[in-house]
């Protein structure tokens, strides 16, 4: 199990370059066999176009079944949930 914690990227995600690092480090740890936690302790609050590039592409990309199998969020306030999951169905509707 591989565990990335995004202290280094917060309080607050909100930018495309940040997405993309984040994104780019969990697509490292090979989510499509095998489980990532991302740690969000640190995280306070992200912009909702990156949780769709960082969660909303992963969703789409791994299937929904490998994406909840496999990636784990831990630590993250019921704001930053919140903002996944529209992330993520916005990144489900424009698919």
């Amino acid at each position: 199990m591989n565990t990335i914690d995004l202290k280094d990227f917060g309080p607050i995600i909100s930018d495309k370059e940040t997405g993309n690092r984040i994104y780019d480090l969990i697509k490292e740890k090979n989510p499509n066999s095998s489980v990532v936690q991302i740690d969000m302790e640190s995280i306070k609050s992200m912009a909702t176009f990156c949780a769709k590039q960082i969660f909303g592409r992963l969703y789409v990309e791994l299937t929904p079944a490998v994406f909840f199998n496999n990636i784990k969020i831990l630590h993250a306030t019921e704001d930053v949930q919140l903002i996944i999951r529209l992330g993520i169905q916005n990144a489900v509707e424009n698919s």
